[in-house]
């Protein structure tokens, strides 16, 4: 009986350990998202109350990201489409696709004819209203004719 007080103890403080460790692992991890610049944000802007409504801390922890959709082998001639997506940052986002011809389109989604047969590489750069820019190094493939 002595022994299972003992042991039961020992839980107990064990639990309390791992309780405090897991509090002090959250703290931790939630400064480095913030990287203290929340602190910063609260006394620039003297909000009445920011931790009522935190959701000004995703703009400090939020990178873009962005993603491309787009039909890897077209043929000349052929009507080539480009979809974007971004996530992250600040919106509203920006979309420029530049392609290893020198054309240049602007907007989330764009189409494009190619002329001539070839690979042309394509750069999308996706900038939020901060400044941030994320990329997409994407190719397409030219055929001069559908292969049968």
């Amino acid at each position: 009986m002595l022994g299972q007080l003992k042991g039961t103890k020992l839980a107990a403080v064990f639990a309390g350990i791992g309780i405090a460790v897991g509090i002090a692992i959250s703290l931790a991890i939630v400064n480095i998202q913030t990287q203290g610049q929340v602190f910063a944000r609260v006394v620039e802007d003297d909000d009445e109350n920011p931790w009522l409504n935190p959701s000004f801390l995703k703009t400090y922890t939020d990178t873009v990201r962005t993603s491309a959709l787009y039909r890897s082998t077209l043929v000349v001639g052929e009507e080539g489409f480009f979809y974007a997506d971004a996530k992250g940052g600040k919106t509203p986002y920006t979309f420029e696709w530049k392609f290893s011809d020198g054309i240049v389109l602007t907007g989330q989604n764009a189409t494009r004819n190619f002329d001539v047969p070839g690979k042309y590489d394509t750069r999308l750069t996706v900038t939020d209203a901060g400044g941030q820019k994320a990329g997409n190094d994407i190719s397409v493939t030219v055929l001069s004719e559908r292969p049968e």
